[in-house]
């Protein structure tokens, strides 16, 4: 079965992300932010400060991969 069987027999095709540590700085800095609020305030700035930056990263990432897709899967 050829990629365009796939299309002709109604099988649509999946599309997962590529692996990325941008999730992982975002729940560092979740941690990071909570824990600041028992140890310090600094701390608490600098994990929102890291989620914030990995929120943004991440939204620009998904919205590059999905301009990249097809149109017809958009």
């Amino acid at each position: 079965m050829t990629h365009h069987d796939h299309h002709d027999a109604g099988i649509e095709e999946i599309h997962l992300p590529g692996p990325s540590l941008v999730p992982l700085f975002a729940g560092l800095g979740i941690t990071l932010a909570l824990v600041g609020l028992i140890l310090a305030w600094p701390f608490v700035a600098a994990g929102i400060l890291i989620t914030l930056l990995a929120v943004v990263r991440w939204i620009r990432d998904v919205r590059s991969e999905i301009e990249q897709l097809p149109a017809d899967h958009r």
